[in-house]
């Protein structure tokens, strides 16, 4: 059974940005090729999208490595030194924040770059970071906003109950614009289960001499294609180089038959398998091939398929249609509630409520309607020839 559905609108990458990432990740001539051959492709004085923007540190460290001389290297070391600026100035204010709700009996777990940067990269300013994600257990989330509001970080909007039941996280802010991510859930839609199997498999890490938690390389793989793999107004290519860099670590093993069977009790075999795929054909992983079969054959249900086609057109649930943005939150629903077939209704209603800002289900109903309208009002009207 083929479930790897051909991505038709959503362009994984662009050439170049495909160019390079090679440049950035591979080695030998292969990599000293993609660097000419992006060079060629891109005009440094006009504008370079923001997802490729953030992949040139990498790249500096990898053409470094290799010896290059070129010009553009003065620029691109501008750049990484920049980057590594700026992550040494959110770890050192960020650890702060983690010792603080440490120190209140709260566990953290650092998700995404500051994992990635300080276990994988190993290189401060290979991977640039806006900001740091931090997970808390879902018990002590409340515990945590108290906490975090006396020392100066709010949220744009309180948080309510129906944030926290059907939401994963909040972005916090203080006084001199700093932001990071508290997380209550690894990701959207996450299951109780899997959230139990993200904290008892956590590995040690340290940010600025504070101790912390970090999800494990197989988790750490799994959040990384699975965030990737969606559509974004910002060009989602870096899940590419943490996916290689994490599968390339010498120090950390991937299980891959767990990886697997995340995906397969997550409802989310499509994402991985293509994600998966993308790697394998393009960047050379060290994947089993066993593995790669086991991924591709992994039962793929039809509202599966619906949410990965919604997720990686776009996220904007107008633009898509009220009609796939209601079977993909169905879809999203059912993981939350651990697959279960057998839901209750009236907290699934409640969840469109809290997607679609509705206040009850008579505007739930009233917007529904409202966006079907304007979808069939949008197209243009074509006459139906015999």
């Amino acid at each position: 059974m083929n479930n790897t559905i051909n991505s038709g609108n959503f362009d994984l990458v662009t050439p170049p940005q495909e160019l390079l990432l090679k440049a950035a990740l591979l080695s030998g001539e292969e990599a000293l090729e993609s660097w000419r051959k992006w060079q060629d492709a891109i005009d440094w004085n006009e504008f370079l999208d923001h997802g490729s923007f953030r992949l040139l540190p990498l790249l500096y460290t990898n053409l470094y490595n290799h010896g290059v001389d070129d010009p553009a290297m003065g620029k691109l070391k501008g750049i990484y030194r920049q980057a590594w600026s700026k992550n040494q100035t959110l770890f050192h204010e960020m650890a702060k924040v983690v010792k603080y709700l440490q120190h209140a009996g709260i566990k953290t777990m650092l998700l995404k770059g500051a994992s990635l940067s300080l276990l994988y990269y190993k290189n401060n300013g290979a991977r640039p970071m806006a900001d740091i994600d931090v997970l808390v257990p879902f018990k002590q989330v409340r515990q945590a906003c108290e906490l975090l509001q006396k020392a100066g970080w709010t949220s744009p909007l309180p948080l309510s109950e129906l944030d926290l039941t059907f939401g994963h996280a909040v972005q916090l802010n203080n006084s001199v614009n700093q932001e990071f991510d508290l997380h209550w859930h690894p990701f959207n839609s996450c299951c109780d289960e899997y959230e139990k199997d993200f904290w008892d498999g956590a590995i040690p890490v340290k940010m600025a001499n504070v101790n912390s938690l970090a999800p494990n390389p197989t988790n750490m793989l799994f959040h990384v294609i699975i965030h990737g793999m969606a559509w974004n107004p910002v060009p989602s290519i870096r899940w590419v180089a943490d996916a290689i860099t994490l599968i390339n670590s010498d120090n950390f093993a991937i299980d891959w038959q767990q990886l697997v069977d995340m995906a397969r009790k997550q409802y989310l075999s499509l994402r991985l398998n293509n994600g998966l795929q993308y790697l394998y054909d393009n960047f050379h992983p060290s994947i089993p091939p066993s593995v790669m079969a086991s991924a591709l054959n992994l039962p793929a249900s039809y509202l599966e398929k619906i949410e990965y086609r919604f997720m990686i057109r776009n996220r904007d649930e107008e633009s898509s249609g009220p009609y796939n943005a209601f079977f993909c939150h169905l879809c999203r629903f059912r993981r939350l509630n651990s697959g279960k077939v057998i839901f209750p209704i009236g907290k699934f209603f409640r969840s469109l409520q809290w997607r679609m800002n509705a206040s009850n289900n008579y505007e739930l109903f009233y917007k529904g309607l409202r966006l079907s309208a304007n979808m069939f009002l949008s197209r243009p009207f074509q006459v139906r020839r015999r």
